[in-house]
């Protein structure tokens, strides 16, 4: 890493850092959307046996949900027929991609403008999600793929 990009770093961090209402500590935990520390409790359990808490805070949750609930009823959901642009696959294929409880798509939106792009299955949707958006670590993706054949 440069020296620069350290030093922007560093001053992130510590612009970041004054925000913090709370501590880290075992009681509260990193929100991985807005990266606040707060309270446990802040947190909704993950999974049925309630094991750990997730890694997204309910504010954050509720903001979320309030954006696609937004997009969904501007766009409206895609058409019969419709196929998932990256993978191809249809409604049928796509059911319970998403959970038991999800339908068979995904609306993909950027997270930056909060923008509507489209439909995708709800694995492609988390493919893309998981790259950050980014599109030169996808082409570092494809040639890695690429270069293995």
């Amino acid at each position: 890493m440069s020296e620069e990009i350290g030093q922007k770093h560093i001053k992130q961090y510590e612009l970041f850092e004054k925000d913090y209402k709370y501590k880290k500590d075992k009681n509260s935990k990193l929100c991985t959307k807005c990266n606040q520390i707060k309270p446990l409790t802040f947190f909704p359990w993950r999974g049925p046996e309630k094991g750990y808490r997730k890694e997204i805070c309910y504010q954050c949750i509720s903001y979320h949900r309030a954006i696609r609930l937004e997009l969904r009823q501007k766009h409206g959901m895609p058409s019969e027929g419709y196929v998932c642009p990256i993978c191809l696959k249809d409604e049928e294929s796509t059911k319970g991609m998403g959970g038991k409880n999800a339908g068979s798509w995904a609306i993909d939106h950027c997270h930056s403008k909060q923008s509507f792009r489209g439909w995708l299955c709800h694995q492609c949707n988390r493919a893309l999600g998981c790259f950050g958006d980014d599109i030169e670590r996808l082409k570092r993706a494809i040639k890695y793929l690429e270069d293995d054949l």
